[in-house]
Order: C-alpha cells, then structure tokens, then sequence
C-alpha cells in the first residue's frame, strides 16, 4: 500500500492520477472535504491525516509501507515533514519517497531550499528506505503571471536572458510513480528537469507564436518585482524566496539539463512547447 501526502498538489494531483491507471493500492491524505472528494474520484482510499498532528499521521500509515513525502513550502516545512518521517518509523514504513527542490543546500539564499536541505538529510539517516527527487522548478508556476500576459501581453519578471531547464509537474509525477512501483531506487537522488533550458524571453516567443498573439517579456528591477509579489498579497518569506530563485536563474545557475525523467519512464520530458500548446487557453487574449 502506497500512502500519498500533497496528493491534491500540483505534483501530488498528478502522481494520484498517474497511479489511479495502476495496479498499485493507493491511499492518499485529505485535509478537506472538497480533498476527499477528489482523492476517491480517482479511486484512492481518502484518510484523515494532519502534519502538526503525528498521531492522526500514524494511524493513516498503518499498513502501507511506501510513502510520498510532499507538503507546500511553509516557515515550519522541515518540522511537519519530520513529523511525518518519524510517524512513518513507527507505523513501519519501508520506503519514503521525498520531493525536495534542485539546488536543495542549507547556504541557498533561497528559504525553501535550506529547508529542503534540512528535510534530506533527515529523510536519510532516519534508517528507512528512501529515494530523494530534485525538481528544478516547475513549468506550471508560469501560468501564475497569465492574467497580465492575458490582459496586455506582457510578462514581467526578473531573470533577463538566465535560462531554467523547467520541468512539468507531470513529469516529476511519472517518476515518482515509477520509483514508488519498482525496486532499485534506494538512497538515490534524482535531479529531473526539463529536456532544455528555456529564458522566459524565449519563452515568450513560444507563448506568442502559440496562441498567435505577441507576447513580450518585460525585465523589471527587482525592488519592484519583490513589490509586485507583496502587492498580491504574498508574505515576506515567499517574495523573498521566489526573488532568491529568480536570481539564481539571472545568473545561470538554474541551466543544467540532465536526463533522468527519460532514464526513469523510458520517455522524454515533455518539452516548454508542449507545455504551451496544452496550456494555451491560460495564455489567450480574452
């Protein structure tokens, strides 16, 4: 038995959808009742399960012996998430598959990625099975920025002509699911992106010629990115951990290209153009 958290997450949503079609017994934990609904949709045994809370945690693992570790980046990350770990010892858990971040280092100017950092090193010396997945970062965050794209065809960001090897949530998903169904991935890290390193320029480019529409990037200091973040409502931590990411792009830090989603399901990841071409209802004029 597979238990899932994160499983209505970007990444999560899809690894259940990918496991729905499956043999694999799945059970996946809820924090809502619109969760539940969607996790038995596809078929998964929903069970009740929060992170600040071990004891509900150990009830759900009971009787499952692989778990997916994923939870949303938060101040207390690294402590939920070792709370899940621990309840996972005691539940007897063999194997934990944990989504971490590229770059995942506890100097990283990014918060999220010290707090990855944390998290790995706990998920490996905590005597269990484990497998460690790096995602650069994901194609779906551009269709955060869609609505200013959709209204004036413009793409404000940050990161000048830096190029990322972006990856679909999907992808991470496919090996996820591959490594959770199949021996001889323990202790391994897996750093999955993209097949190419794309700059939101030529991104844009792709966008444009896509939905037919001309679609700019617009480079912008980054004292007014951060205060567009803020101005949406996003907390200090958060616009101050995406600047950090943005920045590490700008100065080509995020380019490396590797493999590992082919090596892992036996097909190439999906490329930024056919992410657009799926998407490109998100990036249409209205």
């Amino acid at each position: 038995m597979i238990l899932l958290t994160g499983a209505t997450g970007t990444i999560g949503s899809a690894l259940l959808a990918q496991l729905a079609e499956t043999d694999a017994p799945v059970r996946a934990v809820a924090h809502s009742p619109g969760g539940r609904a969607e996790i038995e949709r596809l078929g998964a045994d929903a069970v009740d399960g929060d992170f600040d809370q071990p004891d509900t945690l150990e009830a759900a693992m009971r009787g499952c012996d692989r778990l997916f570790l994923l939870s949303p980046p938060h101040p207390t990350q690294a402590g939920r998430e070792r709370n899940v770990v621990d309840a996972a010892g005691r539940a007897g858990v063999g194997h934990v598959v944990a989504v971490s971040v590229m770059g995942a280092s506890h100097s990283s100017a990014m918060l999220s990625a010290c707090w990855h950092a944390e998290i790995d090193d706990y998920v490996a010396a905590s005597g269990l099975g484990y497998t460690i997945l790096r995602p650069a970062g994901l194609m779906q965050t551009h269709l955060l920025p869609g609505e200013t794209v959709k209204a004036e065809g413009r793409w404000y960001g940050m990161t000048g002509h830096g190029a990322s090897a972006f990856i679909d949530a999907a992808d991470v998903a496919a090996v996820a699911a591959h490594v959770l169904t199949s021996p001889g991935h323990d202790g391994a890290t897996y750093e999955l992106t993209g097949p190419e390193a794309v700059s939101l320029p030529q991104a844009a480019v792709q966008l444009s010629e896509v939905t037919g529409r001309d679609i700019a990037y617009v480079d912008v200091p980054v004292a007014q990115f951060r205060g567009n973040l803020l101005s949406f409502g996003l907390p200090d931590w958060v616009a101050d951990s995406l600047v950090a990411f943005y920045q590490s792009i700008r100065e080509g830090h995020a380019a490396t290209v590797t493999n590992e989603v082919e090596k892992a399901t036996g097909r190439p990841a999906r490329s930024y153009r056919a992410f657009a071409e799926a998407h490109k209802e998100a990036f249409a004029g209205s």
